[in-house]
């Protein structure tokens, strides 16, 4: 099988490198990307094998340059803006990127394209979990990129192409978590808003398997929700943190409308999105909603799978890896 990703220095796309390159079934993965050398120092670092059947590719969003690649068997899309600094950017990579991607593909490969949870928006009052038949709602230019992305893809008349809305992503390579784990060094653990907020989440690992059962297992589906099992609260993502880092402090609400200056500031800041990349002017937009839980049950249905991660033990791995790596 040859087997194409995009994204492969990024957390999900490395880590699905790395899952391809043990796998014996895939004989070639190839991995178009900006930087080569990036890529290997990363898999040399997570001490990676059978690097003879990875092909990589100087190419990125949104001109990707593959015309004379050839026939694939099945193509992962991860590569995308997910903290830009203008709307323009976002639609630029997310959207036009997609379609330029998925144009130069011949033979109509199977391809699972990662979207996210963005493109519906938060959980609409008044309902537990985000469902699929529910209106999309997105409440930022990302998660408007995602969605129309979605939109143009399936306007353009592109076959066997499936979109995940994935839920926070959790895991090893994470380095969304990084400032989450510095914070849980100090006493003082700030959260934003006095109210818990509800999220889903899926690990790297669980998020790695439902990809593969999808291929596998089909299930009808072109958009799915995936997710690890339960329901997680921002508190309890910190105290978690705390815990399998050993330290002990005192959860701090911060009023959201005092965050909201700091957010705007990090567009002419660079400090700012540097240490928290989460907290661009628009990105920041959805940490106000309380609730982004997700509906899942339709992918479980489809192919009878489902995550087996836990909050503790992904977080506690995600913590020696940022220690292997010197972060923290």
């Amino acid at each position: 099988m040859r087997l194409l990703v995009t994204g492969a220095t990024g957390f999900i796309g490395r880590t699905l490198v790395l899952r391809a390159l043990a796998d014996d079934a895939v004989e070639e993965i190839i991995a178009p990307i900006r930087s080569p050398d990036k890529l290997r120092a990363q898999l040399a670092r997570e001490g990676a094998t059978g690097m003879r059947k990875l092909r990589m590719i100087k190419a990125a969003a949104p001109a990707w340059n593959l015309r004379d690649l050839g026939s694939v068997d099945r193509v992962v899309h991860c590569a995308g803006v997910l903290f830009g600094r203008s709307r323009d950017e976002y639609f630029r990579v997310n959207v036009d990127g997609t379609l330029d991607l998925l144009g130069q593909l011949g033979d109509a490969p199977e391809v699972l394209v990662l979207s996210s949870q963005s493109a519906g928006g938060p959980t609409p009052e008044g309902h537990q979990a985000k469902k699929l038949n529910h209106p999309d709602r997105p409440i930022s230019w990302y998660g408007e990129s995602k969605l129309q992305m979605e939109r143009a893809v399936r306007a353009a008349g592109h076959q066997r192409v499936r979109f995940l809305r994935a839920p926070m992503v959790l895991g090893p390579g994470d380095q969304a978590t990084l400032p989450l784990f510095r914070m849980v060094r100090g006493k003082i653990w700030t959260k934003p808003g006095r109210a818990l907020k509800h999220f889903s989440w899926v690990s790297s690992d669980d998020l790695a398997d439902a990809i593969e059962v999808w291929f596998e297992r089909g299930g009808g589906l072109d958009v799915a929700h995936v997710t690890s099992p339960g329901t997680i609260t921002d508190a309890e993502l910190m105290l978690t943190a705390g815990q399998v880092s050993g330290k002990k402090g005192r959860l701090l609400p911060v009023p959201q409308f005092l965050l909201k200056p700091v957010a705007f500031a990090s567009k002419f800041i660079p400090a700012i999105g540097e240490n928290v990349p989460s907290l661009t002017a628009d990105r920041a937009r959805e940490i106000w909603p309380n609730r982004w839980v997700l509906d899942a049950d339709p992918f479980h249905q489809a192919t009878g799978w489902r995550g087996q991660a836990t909050l503790e033990d992904t977080l506690a791995r995600t913590l020696a890896w940022f220690q292997r790596e010197k972060l923290v």
